[in-house]
């Protein structure tokens, strides 16, 4: 009895060792499917590949979709509007040879007015490119053949604006720039070949600006901008008179352009300054223009000029200072009054202000003991002309009537040589004396 229980309790723990074996190997290896769920799910899958590929595929998905009625017909119609254009288009430049061929034909004629209408004609009807570069090249040329040389320049600016690369641009500039030229000399353009004392305007402003956009560093630019100052100054335009003085100093140095556009700048300054400016700005401005030319140019012939619109300057400058003075004396505030003072005894004692503003001076501060009115002070600068008379003729005959083109009826008689002809001396001297002048 003893060993059948023990017997029995190591039964149930082999059992229960095994049992736990046993789960833990089915917990490992997968659950077996059916096999007739899996024959079914296989059967679905090629049921359902078969009828996808059985399928047929859409027109949308195989072609885009189809255009409405309303832009099949705006289709249509705008093929139809190219096609019509097209054939105009090559009729335009059939006609437009036809009439290019007209237009060389008249220039070989001579009727040059004729032939250049002709041209731009031809060019307005072709749309090719290098037939309306041709056809202003050749307008152009029969312009400046009929000396209609504002026309010329209106297909010169036409050609450089639109048919750059088609063109010798360096000469049409240049062609620009002697068509400046020639207006400044005073060409004008007949406006009717069967009127031709009706002349067209002065285009010379318009010429040489088109010129200097088109090529600010030419050979001949730095002439051109100072006659374009000169001519601006003319019209009451200062402020481009004194652009273009700037630019030929500025683009130009060491040119004749630029030694006339310091002096003319110069001037400029100086008439601005005797017109009156309140703070003095254009009378400081011809001062170191002045001075800035007289330090470059020791030599030059206009040096007494320079010193003469120096001392003008100053009297100027003088008198601005001497009013302000007086207008300060007269308001009670002598401060100022003596700040101006001082700088006319100082700067400007050699003007005709300076003896006044002594004077006030010395009214203001007691201090200041003004100089005597006959005290020598620097003479201003003088220039001598020199007087040269005519050179007396040895023939009796000056004139004769048939070679005056009708101005002179009646010989005329020489002046005898025992005529004294010095305007300086008197009547008497003038009379008494039978020596050749």
């Amino acid at each position: 009895m003893f060993f059948r229980p023990v017997r029995s309790g190591l039964t149930v723990c082999l059992v229960t060792l095994l049992s736990f074996g046993a789960w833990m190997t089915y917990a490992q290896e997968p659950a077996p499917k059916d096999d007739a769920a899996a024959s079914g799910s296989k059967a679905e899958t090629a049921v359902s590949a078969s009828e996808k590929a059985a399928e047929p595929v859409s027109d949308e998905a195989a072609s885009e979709p189809e255009m409405t009625a309303d832009e099949a017909r705006d289709a249509e119609l705008e093929a139809k509007k190219e096609e019509e254009n097209a054939s105009r288009r090559a009729k335009n430049d059939a006609t437009a040879l036809e009439v290019f061929q007209k237009a060389l034909d008249l220039e070989r004629e001579g009727e040059y007015r004729k032939a250049a209408k002709r041209y731009l004609d031809a060019e307005l009807l072709t749309s090719d490119k290098t037939v309306k570069s041709n056809a202003l090249t050749h307008a152009a040329r029969a312009y400046r053949q009929a000396e209609l040389y504002g026309k010329e320049f209106d297909c010169i600016e036409r050609l450089i604006s639109e048919h750059m690369n088609r063109i010798d641009f360096t000469g049409a500039v240049n062609r620009e720039y002697e068509i400046a030229d020639a207006f400044y000399n005073g060409h004008r353009d007949v406006m009717f070949a069967w009127l031709p004392f009706i002349k067209d305007s002065d285009r010379f402003l318009e010429c040489s600006e088109a010129a200097l956009r088109n090529a600010p560093c030419a050979e001949s630019a730095g002439a051109v901008r100072l006659r374009l100052a000169q001519m601006y100054l003319t019209k009451q335009k200062t402020d481009q008179s004194i652009e273009k003085f700037k630019e030929v100093l500025q683009l130009h140095p060491g040119t004749d352009s630029a030694y006339y556009a310091e002096l003319g700048l110069a001037d400029v300054y100086c008439q601005l300054a005797e017109r009156g400016d309140g703070d003095g700005r254009w009378a400081t401005l011809a001062l170191e223009q002045l001075k800035h030319f007289e330090e470059n140019n020791p030599e030059a012939p206009e040096i007494q000029w320079v010193k003469e619109q120096r001392l003008a300057i100053d009297k100027i400058q003088a008198k601005r200072l001497h009013d302000l003075a007086k207008y300060h004396h007269r308001n009670g505030r002598d401060d100022l009054a003596e700040h101006y003072l001082n700088q006319v005894v100082q700067r400007y004692g050699e003007t005709e202000h300076a003896i006044p503003s002594e004077k006030l001076l010395a009214e203001i501060d007691e201090t200041y003991e003004a100089p005597p009115d006959a005290m020598p002070r620097k003479d201003p600068a003088h220039y001598d002309f020199v007087r040269n008379p005519i050179p007396l003729e040895d023939s009796d005959l000056l004139i004769a009537p048939e070679s005056s083109d009708g101005k002179w009826l009646l010989p005329i008689r020489d002046l005898k040589k025992d005529i004294k002809t010095d305007s300086r001396e008197s009547y008497e001297e003038r009379a008494g004396s039978n020596e050749a002048y």
